[in-house]
């Protein structure tokens, strides 16, 4: 992945803000796809920018209807933050998934409004958003 200095800082800025260390997990049974390796690459580069605070794991899928390949973050602990990404976040997806692997460990304070509206629900929730660069 390339970046200019100045995007390359921004991410490294974003990245700082962990606050605790987090794990990006591939998960894949297709390891030599260019989908597979499009995300090795990716999850490698953010890795390199904030090794001290991110590392990764290729985790084999058992499931043959499992999109393939997946991308999901989780604390040390094992713990899995409810985010996943198909295929590899790239381009304009890259903020996304940085902002994902921030959030991941995240205990900013909230505007009143979202705390509110969060505190309502009570139940797993399950949101599918599709990207498409066109």
């Amino acid at each position: 992945m390339i970046l200019d200095p100045e995007q390359e800082q921004k991410v490294i800025t974003a990245l700082s803000l962990l606050t605790e260390p987090v794990v990006i997990s591939i998960h894949s049974n297709q390891w030599d796809s260019p989908a597979t390796q499009a995300i090795q690459d990716l999850v490698n580069f953010t890795v390199s920018l904030m090794p001290e605070r991110i590392s990764s794991e290729l985790i084999e899928t058992r499931d043959p209807s499992a999109l393939d390949p997946t991308v999901t973050i989780r604390n040390r602990e094992g713990h899995v933050f409810g985010v996943q990404f198909i295929g590899a976040p790239s381009g304009l997806e890259y903020r996304a998934f940085i902002d994902a692997v921030v959030a991941s460990t995240s205990t900013a304070d909230l505007s009143p409004m979202w705390s509110r509206l969060l505190q309502e629900i009570h139940h797993p929730v399950k949101a599918t958003i599709f990207v498409s660069p066109t």
